[in-house]
This record gives C-alpha cells, sequence and structure tokens, in this order.
C-alpha cells in the first residue's frame, strides 16, 4: 500500500491549483487569491476539502488492500 500521497489545494471556484509565494504561510482566517481566477479563497475552507479528498483517497486504499487480503484468505 503506498503510504504517502500529495493533495493539492485547489481553488474552490475555478479548481485550479492555489499558488502561494514560497515561505508563505496561512492560518484560519485568511484568504488567498487564485492568481488563475482572481476570487478570495478562504484558508479554511480550501484545507477542509483538502482533508476530505484526503480521507476518500485513503479509504479508498484501505477498501482496496482489504479486498485483497480477503480474496488471499478465501482462495486456497
Amino acid at each position: 500500500m503506498d503510504s504517502e500521497f500529495e493533495i493539492t489545494v485547489l481553488c474552490l471556484f475555478c479548481q485550479v491549483p492555489l499558488q502561494a509565494e514560497e515561505n508563505s504561510q496561512f492560518e484560519s482566517g485568511d484568504l488567498i487569491k487564485c492568481e488563475s481566477c482572481g476570487e478570495q479563497n478562504d484558508y479554511d475552507s480550501v484545507i477542509e476539502v483538502a482533508k476530505e479528498q484526503g480521507i476518500d483517497r485513503v479509504k479508498s486504499q484501505v477498501e482496496g488492500e482489504l479486498k485483497k487480503t480477503m480474496k488471499n484468505l478465501f482462495s486456497v
């Protein structure tokens, strides 16, 4: 099972990856301007969406591994 993966933080409006200057730091309540569409993205919202994507990806990997394990257990 692949234990590392990246989740790209996307603009909530146009779904383009959000870009920030190197060494930029954001915290709760900050707004992040999308360089593509110009919209202001709420930091908390984009992080929440990224967390949900990460959870979905982990669930999918775990389900796949469980299916493989179960298949191997019952195939003799």
